[in-house]
């Protein structure tokens, strides 16, 4: 009876916060923290904060409670080595029974045999005679340590999400496909076909988690060449499999000291339009936007724009 008292009180004293939101991204060894603030005139980004992943628990509470953002509506969005994505055929159940439908459909396909929790979001254009979908597997023990670990911190956990969504979400809506390359630290290369804010084809480029650390130079000796066969290979997928228009634009971001060249090569040898992927939203002066930051800042953005792809 006391404790549901205290649980009572707890809620009924409970403050809103000051801030807009909070977006997390989850690395493999780091936590990138986004803080949004509404000033009554725009949605400003005021903190950018890195915490280590050895005992994050302890540093996001510490860090929560220093910076008086307890209340805060939180959004997750998990690494990609966090998740496996599977395309399977649609299992032909009722949507009640589709969760576990969907684990026996992917369990064999993945690298190990842990309990995993899944979810899946629709493709907007299949090829002829198939009925796919794009499962997301997360091993339940990673869940529920990231759930539990930031409701404890005093955030108010909204979402969480997948790095190809949030990305999706973050390209301008068009009817003319984009396709974009974003690259986490020492992390794969994930492709992404994106039209009308939807994701229409995604993979993972693998071969290149040391693509950062390559001078000019190195650029220019086979690694351009073979990043464009590879961007060739799902655009003919995405315009003959899928019957799609052309792809025009290819859209970088990636943690490089030379990513104007990368640019520059990539447009010489596809022939379209390349540009880096920037999010354009005002922040405080003393922040710089960094491609490492895309993750946790399209995350806290997802309270103002809302979640158009979700899982």
């Amino acid at each position: 009876m006391h404790a549901g008292w205290r649980q009572y009180l707890k809620q009924r004293l409970k403050t809103s916060s000051k801030f807009y939101s909070v977006g997390l991204e989850f690395k493999d060894d780091s936590i990138q923290v986004s803080v949004l603030l509404n000033d009554k005139q725009d949605i400003v980004w005021v903190k950018q904060h890195l915490l280590p992943n050895l005992d994050w628990q302890k540093h996001l509470h510490d860090y929560i409670s220093q910076e008086s953002l307890s209340n805060t509506p939180c959004h997750v969005v998990l690494n990609p080595s966090g998740y496996q994505i599977q395309q399977v055929e649609k299992p032909q159940v009722a949507e009640e029974e589709m969760g576990q439908a969907l684990v026996w459909s992917v369990k064999d396909l993945l690298p190990n045999q842990e309990d995993i929790v899944v979810d899946y979001f629709e493709l907007p254009a299949q090829s002829a005679g198939a009925n796919k979908i794009n499962v997301v597997a997360i091993p339940k023990v990673k869940l529920e340590e990231i759930t539990d670990g930031v409701i404890e911190s005093g955030l108010e956990l909204k979402s969480i999400g997948i790095l190809e969504l949030i990305i999706a979400d973050l390209v301008e809506s068009s009817d003319e496909a984009v396709l974009t390359l974003v690259q986490e630290p020492g992390q794969e290369i994930c492709l992404n076909i994106i039209k009308q804010g939807q994701v229409y084809f995604s993979r993972r480029l693998r071969g290149y988690e040391n693509l950062p650390t390559f001078s000019e130079d190195e650029l220019q000796m086979g690694v351009g060449d073979n990043l464009s066969v590879e961007i060739q290979r799902s655009m003919d997928y995405f315009e003959s499999q899928l019957r799609q228009a052309p792809v025009r634009k290819i859209l970088l971001a990636i943690e490089s000291p030379h990513l104007d060249k990368l640019a520059q090569l990539m447009q010489q040898l596809t022939f379209m339009t390349v540009e880096t992927l920037q999010i354009d939203v005002p922040h405080k002066e003393e922040l710089n936007y960094r491609t490492s930051f895309i993750g946790s800042l399209g995350a806290a953005l997802v309270q103002k724009n809302g979640m158009v792809n979700e899982i």
